[in-house]
């Protein structure tokens, strides 16, 4: 859950996301479709505990999770709610917006959460006492990196590879953005997109979203196993 890019198209968005998890977490479960107080969600499972770091909704909607707000934070035993299961109970509601603002949290650990709902970008994080909600320009792309993992300077440096690649890339697809997020760096494996910390700390995974008027699907690869796997919801949407 710590690399992020959403990228605007003509008729829709792409959302993708690395996802940087220690040795010893269980392999997640491939995407499936899961339907949830009424509402069908699209996501891989975590195994450990149960939630998601990124789920697509059948109308269109997804929602991403990193972990951390603004800054690194102590790991205390107060948090015993799992983020990715916030995720999952804020992307079971009719209005992901008011029930990130209304849902209990002090159990949970520092997060930021990328919703794409109803034509708009925002950008929810709980930094362990208060929440910060704020709407982005959904016509732009943009980036983001966990702040548990990677400093202000990796952070902007990151930044600056994806305005690069977007000079070079002015209207990619979902490959050259699942390109884009398996390749890019300066062959620091430490800090690239595709990480290996001492063998202790990998990217697992890669999760691409892309959404259109037609149809929106899932694209996800294990980086580990080599395991992929490619699901879609079909319907009549306009992005205006």
């Amino acid at each position: 859950m710590c690399t992020v890019s959403y990228v605007p198209t003509n008729n829709g968005y792409f959302l993708t996301s690395n996802r940087d998890e220690r040795h010893s977490r269980s392999k997640a479960l491939l995407p499936k479709k899961y339907d949830l107080n009424n509402t069908i969600l699209l996501f891989p499972k975590d195994m450990d505990a149960g939630g998601t770091w990124i789920t697509l909704k059948e109308n269109g909607d997804s929602l991403c999770l990193l972990n951390g707000a603004f800054d690194t934070y102590l790991h205390t035993e107060k948090y015993i709610v799992s983020r990715g299961k916030i995720l999952v109970q804020i992307a079971c509601s009719h209005n992901m917006i008011e029930s990130f603002n209304e849902i209990n949290l002090q159990k949970t650990a520092p997060f930021t959460l990328i919703l794409v709902t109803n034509y708009m970008l925002v950008e929810c994080r709980w930094d362990g006492n208060t929440k910060y909600c704020i709407a982005l320009n959904a016509s732009i792309p943009h980036i983001w990196s966990s702040a548990t993992l990677y400093t202000k300077d990796q952070q902007q440096k990151r930044k600056n590879w994806f305005t690069n690649w977007l000079n070079q890339n002015t209207n990619p697809s979902i490959y050259n953005l699942f390109n884009f997020h398996k390749n890019t760096g300066e062959g620091d494996i430490k800090n690239d997109l595709v990480i290996n910390r001492n063998n202790i700390l990998f990217t697992v995974s890669i999760t691409s979203i892309a959404v259109d008027t037609e149809k929106c699907l899932m694209q996800y690869v294990d980086l580990i196993t080599n395991d992929s796997s490619t699901n879609a919801f079909n319907y009549e949407h306009s992005f205006n």
